[in-house]
Order: C-alpha cells, then sequence, then structure tokens
C-alpha cells in the first residue's frame, strides 16, 4: 500500500505481541493470557481502517458482478436475465470464497442470504452456493433499517415502521398524563415516535393511498390527543396541524426528498452516480419560466415514483410556489420556505 519506514513500524507495534483473557465479575481465568496471532482490536479506531486496508484486493473476485463494502458487510449485486448469468454470479462467488480461504477470512454462511428484486411474472430462481451449502432465499430482507421486499413496494417496511411507532406513541400517551406543557408533549413525540415514520424516506417514500393514510393515522392519533388535553375541538385534520404547528407526514416527506436533492446537486452528498441521474432542462427559447430539471416521461406509476423522478418533479412544482434557487440558497431556508407554503393556506 506504499507504506514505510517508521510509520509502518509503528504499524506493527500496534497488531503484534497482544494477548487475551477473561473477566467476568472481577474474576480472572486461570489460564494464563493467551496470545492473538491475527486479527485487529475490536472497538479501536485503527481497526476498521486496518481491516479495510486487509482487503482492498477484494473486488478482483467480482468479475461480472457489482459490489458495495462497507467493512466486513458486503453486497453482491448482478442483474440476472438469462440462465447465464446466474452462472457467472455463482463464479463470481467461488472466486471470493477462494479469496476468502486465501487470506484466512472466516464466513458465516448462515448470515448469507439470496433475494431477487423482480416484478416478472416468471423470474430466474437460481440456487447460490458458499462453502458447499446453498444460500437462503429470502423475500424481503433488512438493511441500514430498512426492509427491502422483492417488489420494492416497502409495504413490509412500512407495516413495520407504523407497529414501532404505534407502539412509542402509546407509551408515550402513558406516561406524559401528568404533563402540563403541551410544548414538552410535542417535542418527545417528534423524537419517540415521528422520527420512527421518517428514517430514510426518501427510499421508501410511498405512492399508495392506503400507505399513506396508514402512516399518517399515528399523527392524527396523536393530535386528537394534544386537542383532548387543551379542551378544543378542530373540525378536521388539516386545521390541527396549523392550529398546533406540526407539517403533516406527507409535506415532511416531501421536503427530505427535495433537501436530499439539494444536497446531491451542491456536493453535500458523495454520490457520483447520483449526480449522474440530474438532468437540466436546457431552453431552445428565452422563457420567462421554464423547469430548471428535466423529468422524463415514463410508462409506469411505479416508476414515476423512484427517487430521482419524484423529487425532480416536485422541485419543479415547488419553484412555482417558492422564490428558491437550488445553487445560491440554503438547505435551511428552502425547507422553512416549503413550511410556510402549508401553513399560509387559507
Amino acid at each position: 500500500m506504499g507504506v514505510g519506514g517508521n510509520l509502518f513500524r509503528w504499524f506493527t507495534s500496534y497488531v503484534e505481541n497482544r494477548c487475551q483473557t477473561v473477566v467476568l465479575n472481577g474474576y480472572t481465568s486461570r489460564r494464563t493470557l493467551t496470545n492473538i496471532p491475527s486479527g485487529v482490536p475490536q472497538g479501536s479506531l485503527l481497526g476498521p481502517l486496518l481491516f479495510n486496508i486487509f482487503i482492498n484486493d477484494i473486488d478482483n473476485c467480482f468479475l461480472t458482478s457489482k459490489i458495495i463494502l462497507y467493512a466486513d458487510d458486503l453486497k453482491v449485486m448482478k442483474q440476472i436475465n438469462r440462465v447465464q448469468d446466474a452462472i457467472e454470479l455463482q463464479e463470481d462467488l467461488n472466486r471470493f470464497q477462494a479469496y476468502c480461504k486465501t487470506n484466512k477470512l472466516d464466513l458465516n454462511v448462515n448470515k448469507c442470504y439470496v433475494c431477487s428484486f423482480t416484478r416478472k411474472h416468471s423470474p430466474i430462481f437460481q440456487v447460490y452456493k458458499l462453502l458447499d451449502t446453498p444460500l437462503s432465499r429470502v423475500s424481503n430482507i433488512k438493511d441500514l433499517g430498512v426492509t427491502f421486499d422483492s417488489k420494492l413496494l416497502f409495504d413490509t417496511h412500512i407495516y413495520n415502521i407504523v407497529s414501532k411507532a404505534s407502539k412509542a406513541l402509546g407509551f408515550l400517551l402513558r406516561v406524559s398524563a401528568d404533563f402540563k406543557n403541551i410544548k414538552t408533549i410535542k417535542i418527545l413525540y417528534c423524537s419517540l415516535v415521528r422520527s420512527h415514520l421518517e428514517y430514510c424516506s426518501q427510499v421508501w417514500n410511498p405512492m399508495y393511498n392506503v400507505y399513506i393514510d396508514r402512516i399518517e393515522r399515528i399523527q392524527r392519533r396523536f393530535l386528537g390527543y394534544i386537542q383532548y388535553r387543551c379542551s378544543c375541538y378542530l373540525p378536521d385534520y388539516v386545521t390541527r396541524c396549523k392550529k398546533f404547528h406540526i407539517l403533516p407526514l406527507i409535506e415532511r416527506r416531501k421536503i427530505a426528498d427535495l433537501s436530499f436533492l439539494f444536497g446531491i446537486m451542491r456536493g453535500a452528498v458523495d454520490s457520483s452516480e447520483l449526480v449522474s441521474k440530474i438532468a437540466l432542462n436546457v431552453p431552445t427559447a428565452h422563457l420567462r419560466g421554464f423547469n430548471l430539471l428535466h423529468v422524463p416521461i415514463v410508462d409506469s406509476k411505479y416508476r414515476q415514483n423512484s427517487y430521482m423522478i419524484r423529487a425532480s418533479r416536485m422541485y419543479n412544482a415547488a419553484c412555482r410556489s417558492v422564490d428558491i434557487d437550488i445553487f445560491s440558497s440554503s438547505v435551511t431556508k428552502f425547507k422553512k420556505q416549503l413550511g410556510n407554503v402549508f401553513f399560509d393556506q387559507a
């Protein structure tokens, strides 16, 4: 890796001559200290860096597949359109297996899964193996807090977060029965309940009303409790949101989409692949008003709800009601202006 001299000797002294023992409730195991011939100190700052250096050449195993790697968490992806594609993917896995054996890396096959993301009626389901063990096939899988289902409808994820938020709301309503300050209850709701319903919404933002209403029902229940505590009656949900200055969750998801788009276009989100998917409109004539972002024409509602198309369409619509420049305005100002649009409506 080009590291030598004193720095290399410092790294060497950091990982060599280490040993371990077991201590439980103040008692140390009778055995002498056991030497550790490999690995890096768990929980150390340099541990992930040293491990990444050690497996820096792992991408050479995957000649036909794409990989996403974060420390020891590896995802292998390949588009399967024919049987030959599945064979090539298995060959990549074979090379990966040989790499791990050569470098003395253990594979836990029980934690390895196969998930096919497709909407085809007759997809190709191949049995993939590691260490001569067939990998378990699942219809949904959880990654970084988001549950991905095989059709990418995210109905399972929405069911999970609604269930989790409903339990958190029930707990909040029980423990806040003696609270006098409504603002305190709002703060607890936003941090303990609403956060479950908004995490990573750019990925799973629903397009069907049945899922939108299911999520919104949690906040409806909370606002009903708040108006009861304030001894007032408001006829509808929107009026309650304005009264207690809480945006509907569907509006907050729109603002989150646009804020993430700001980050992509202004370099705050380091992803060249996402930047390449943004297309600017180039007008053929001098027009007083035109859409800044180009929204491609797609032939399905499912495709229309993909993030980049959805966010570009919302940005063009927002520019008609809010005087904003994505290249010079701050994200905080933009979010505040979008929120004010809802509260200023009659």
